[in-house]
């Protein structure tokens, strides 16, 4: 790996350290996942995975160190920047993004109707979330398969297909986290499946806001991206 490759890797690592803490203190609020994901889809999968690994361990000076999280954010978003790297250079399959929705919105709407074994102080938060999660699938999933039936918008089935893709890896970091915490922390199987269905109220608007965040994000921090891949190319 070459000196200037490792120099961008730790300006996005600043970066994402200082994105992260910076909105650390609004609850729900997350614009790691669009900055890390338009550096990866760039970038590649090598610079991703050396930021990833750097990422998940330097954040450590200004959130404390828990073996549990930095197992979490080793696996999660290494595995995220080999993802968006791939996509990066090969572009993501015309069927991935709908299947993905699709599998979203049924997720949502069935936890929506069937309700979740939590506290009823949040019972009415999470259905609202979830509603929304599904309105928010429901309408990139209607703008993809429009493009897709015109075979016009190239640039917009990129951004619903990233967006889908990010919305999908939001809620694996959740999932991923509900089997690698408890195992840490010896946790028994009733505070396990606990653990499981507290942890909707942070993905859910987690979620939402890498739907939003992405789609609206993309294609600018991609230019920005691309802009400064060039200038160090030359």
């Amino acid at each position: 790996m070459k000196a200037a490759e490792i120099a961008v890797c730790a300006v996005m690592t600043a970066l994402l350290t200082a994105v992260q803490y910076a909105f650390s203190f609004v609850s729900g609020i997350e614009l790691v996942t669009v900055f890390f994901l338009c550096f990866c889809y760039v970038y590649g999968t090598r610079c991703g995975v050396l930021t990833a690994v750097a990422f998940s361990l330097l954040r450590c000076l200004l959130f404390g160190f828990m073996p549990n999280v930095v197992v979490l954010y080793l696996v999660y978003y290494t595995a995220f920047a080999a993802v968006f790297g791939f996509a990066g250079k090969h572009g993501c399959p015309r069927w991935l993004c709908p299947a993905l929705l699709a599998v979203l919105a049924s997720l949502c709407a069935y936890f929506a109707f069937a309700g979740l074994p939590i506290s009823a102080v949040y019972k009415h938060k999470v259905s609202v979330m979830l509603w929304i999660l599904f309105a928010i699938t429901i309408a990139i999933l209607i703008f993809y398969v429009v493009l897709l039936i015109a075979e016009k918008g190239r640039q917009g089935r990129e951004i619903a297909a990233v967006t889908a893709l990010a919305s999908f890896c939001t809620v694996g970091f959740t999932l991923l986290d509900d089997i690698i915490s408890p195992l840490f922390l010896g946790y028994s199987a009733d505070v396990a499946v606990a653990y499981f269905y507290t942890g909707f109220l942070a993905m859910l608007p987690q979620t939402i806001c890498a739907s939003v965040s992405v789609f609206v994000l993309f294609y600018p921090l991609k230019r920005v991206f691309s802009a400064a891949h060039s200038a160090f190319e030359k």
